[in-house]
């Protein structure tokens, strides 16, 4: 969690889905959320819409996926999977920069 006069964000880092999540959304007011999709080892696409509603967050940037073989997603179900949530998906590709 960084709070800054200017914004607020979350970085769950490697991680599974945890209740405990609840708790940042009721404490802060985020701007935007970093979550990992890749599933196989860390939470899926699924798994993070959920983590993001958890923080009370809409927007997300996905990490961890896609970099060798087990953690490959499928981009266009990943990010559909926001949108029914009422969520923007951001996927930077591998060394791209992003403005937020």
């Amino acid at each position: 969690m960084v709070s800054t006069p200017e914004g607020s964000f979350f970085y769950s880092g490697d991680t599974a889905l945890s209740y405990d999540f609840k708790l940042i959304g009721e404490k802060f007011n985020l701007d935007f959320c970093v979550l990992p999709i890749g599933d196989n080892f860390t939470m899926g696409a699924e798994d993070a819409s959920t983590c993001a509603k958890f923080v009370n967050c809409t927007k997300v940037v996905g990490v961890h996926y896609n970099t060798f073989p087990a953690i490959v997603i499928d981009i266009e179900e990943a990010k559909n999977t926001f949108t029914t949530n009422g969520q923007q998906l951001i996927l930077p590709l591998i060394g791209e920069t992003i403005e937020i």
